[in-house]
């Protein structure tokens, strides 16, 4: 905890570096691209309201506009189609990710051999 995320960070690096290439060769079109970084975008931003949900008080005027954000935004998102098993791969991904290095890393603390 409170340190640079430097593998992810990395990997991230790697990955932009790709994408945009690709896009600069013209080996992917660019309005998919666009598409699929704004539902990706869009599905992390209805995660943090239904988070907002849970952590926020009910009798305030914050709770409602919370609800009425996350109705839009499953709104937009509704619309994406078959863009929205890009987010939903990546999510399972990233748990499978997290299960399994959580289940290898058990037991050491960091700097112990």
């Amino acid at each position: 905890p409170g340190e640079v995320p430097r593998r992810s960070l990395a990997v991230l690096a790697v990955a932009c570096a790709a994408v945009g290439a690709a896009a600069r060769l013209g080996g992917g079109d660019l309005d998919g691209l666009m598409r699929a970084t704004s539902t990706c975008l869009a599905s992390v931003t209805l995660a943090g309201l239904l988070s907002a949900l849970a952590l926020l008080p009910r009798r305030t005027w914050l709770w409602p506009a919370a609800v009425a954000s996350a109705l839009l935004t499953a709104g937009v998102l509704a619309f994406s189609g078959v863009l929205l098993l890009i987010p939903v791969v990546l999510a399972g991904l990233s748990w499978g990710f997290t299960t399994l290095s959580g289940r290898r890393g058990r037991g050491r603390v960091r700097g112990e051999a």
